[in-house]
């Protein structure tokens, strides 16, 4: 068979499923035509039909009297067993729209509302170990309105999260000195290190 023949999926065999995540075996021809095996994680939370799990909210603080500022959250992830900080997110509800998904998380995570600029298509996360894809919002923030002043974030039981607001100028020598005390998200560093270039 061609080493150029279209990969596909022959089989997944659910492996273990938990209230959150599941475990399953994939079959799948590679381009050489090689039968092979992958193991991959998968959500239990994804709504029918939704090509995404959730947002990832990228939110700008605009003030007429001051500069530009990111809204971060920092959480204690178990699967590293430290902090972590990552931009604002959570996982869509049924029949939810991902615009409200992404307002109503950054409202009880952050206590902020602010105006959808734009959304993505669903974009992968970990490929190589999952199917699970989020879709990135852009929010802009009004710092001047008075909601937006002294904002009370609203974390679901158990969720324990410290905003954190840095200035977009800058943003990637910051993280980097940060980093010495918590884990950076991926997508967060990709994020600053794009702008440290178009700075």
């Amino acid at each position: 068979m061609s080493s150029h023949e279209k990969p596909d999926i022959l089989g997944n065999v659910p492996l273990h499923t938990a209230k959150w995540l599941s475990l399953h075996s994939l079959s799948y021809r590679d381009c050489a035509g090689e039968i092979r095996t992958w193991e991959s994680l998968a959500r239990t939370t994804r709504p029918s039909g939704a090509d995404s799990d959730g947002a990832d909210i990228i939110a700008t603080i605009k003030r007429a009297d001051a500069d530009d500022q990111i809204v971060l959250v920092k959480q204690f992830r178990p699967p590293m067993g430290t902090y972590t900080l990552e931009f604002p997110a959570g996982l869509m509800d049924a029949a939810e729209s991902i615009e409200t998904t992404a307002t109503r998380e950054l409202y009880e995570e952050t206590g902020y509302t602010g105006r959808v600029e734009k959304v993505s298509t669903a974009v992968s996360m970990d490929p190589g170990a999952s199917n699970c894809a989020t879709t990135v919002v852009v929010i802009t923030i009004d710092g001047d309105l008075a909601k937006n002043t002294n904002p009370e974030k609203h974390p679901d039981e158990g969720e324990y999260i410290e905003v954190i607001c840095l200035p977009v100028k800058g943003l990637l020598a910051k993280l980097e000195e940060l980093s010495a005390s918590m884990v950076i998200d991926s997508r967060l560093y990709t994020y600053a290190l794009g702008l440290s270039y178009s700075q």
